[in-house]
């Protein structure tokens, strides 16, 4: 999109006082700055957009981005960028996971030193473990804290039923981050990243992984890759040791479930036993039980209590394991149709 029409969106939004689109606009402002290599500017305005405006909301830049890459199949973009709001105290880390994520960013702000000294920051990482137990709000954390904006990779843009397309979508994407200081974000990547060995997939997607891997090769930029995946066993055996960190998120202990109810519950009154509580989610997610909380909270809301109470907490968990068992239902009958 032309420089000029973002400023007059710019003042048409801000005078219209919708928050919403001005903030979509200036963060499109903010990516053609990092585009430019403008990257204190860029950081600069990414800090001023957070202070302006209490809102703790992820706001996605739109199709009608003109400077993101797009496919050519569908017309979509292939990436959208987020302003990250987690912060560490909205996460329960054991203490090694704390240090790793930790040395993450360190590495990252002290680039400059280690470059001198030869050597480069990890910046290619792979975070793995069972669905909800925190990969994703971690590298929210990670965007935030470093106070760069997170580029969401989107799938459904990027595999395309063209020959090829899918690599050459995957080289836009690698080109744009490299253009700028961005923490890369590769959602769900064993969909581009299984095995080539596996018998079931066809030589398109062999290609891909191919392609994928020269890219991460040859990357050198200051922007950070993460990939995310619930299925590492699915993986090619060669991404394992493209990645200079690997980062296993497994299910929460009995503590870990203690600490997020503890955390989750803080901001309403409640009268509950945690530890009893605990002891009755252990095999739970952190999303599972983050999920739990937050149904009992409303529930009490809506129905004019004044706390949390053990009957409602019960029926919210209720509710959260009738949900969890018609999905497994659903897999079971997905897996048997194949």
């Amino acid at each position: 999109m032309a420089r000029g029409e973002l400023i007059r969106k710019l003042f048409k939004y801000y005078k219209m006082k919708n928050n919403s689109e001005f903030e979509k606009v200036a963060l499109e402002v903010i990516a053609e700055e990092e585009q430019k290599n403008n990257h204190q500017l860029a950081k600069d305005l990414m800090r001023i957009l957070e202070g302006t405006n209490g809102s703790t909301s992820t706001f996605t830049v739109g199709p009608d981005a003109g400077n993101l890459p797009q496919d050519r199949e569908k017309h979509m973009p292939l990436v959208d960028i987020r302003k990250p709001d987690r912060i560490f105290p909205d996460i329960v880390l054991d203490q090694d996971h704390a240090e790793i994520i930790q040395k993450i960013m360190v590495e990252y702000r002290k680039a400059e030193v280690l470059n001198i000294h030869g050597l480069n920051p990890s910046n290619k990482i792979l975070f793995c473990g069972p669905p909800g137990c925190g990969k994703t709000i971690c590298t929210e954390i990670i965007a935030h804290e470093l106070g760069i904006p997170l580029l969401y990779t989107r799938f459904d843009s990027i595999v395309s039923s063209y020959l090829g397309e899918t690599s050459a979508n995957l080289r836009k994407i690698f080109d744009f981050a490299a253009s700028g200081r961005w923490v890369v974000m590769f959602d769900e990547f064993d969909a581009i990243g299984k095995a080539r060995n596996d018998q079931n997939e066809h030589g398109e997607l062999k290609r891909v992984v191919n392609s994928f891997l020269q890219m991460l090769d040859s990357f050198k930029s200051s922007s950070l890759v993460i990939a995310a995946t619930n299925h590492e066993q699915l993986l090619d055996p060669a991404l394992w040791r493209r990645f200079d960190e690997i980062v296993f998120f497994p299910m929460p202990t009995l503590k870990q479930i203690k600490d997020l109810l503890l955390l989750r519950l803080k901001n309403f009154p409640y009268e509950l036993e945690i530890s009893n509580l605990a002891s009755g989610l252990i095999g739970m997610s952190y999303a599972d039980v983050e999920r739990i909380c937050l149904d009992a909270i409303k529930s009490a809301i809506i129905g004019n209590q004044d706390k949390v109470t053990q009957a409602t907490f019960d029926l919210a968990l209720k509710n959260h394991k009738s949900r969890l068992s018609i999905a497994k239902t659903a897999y079971r009958k997905k897996s048997k149709d194949k």
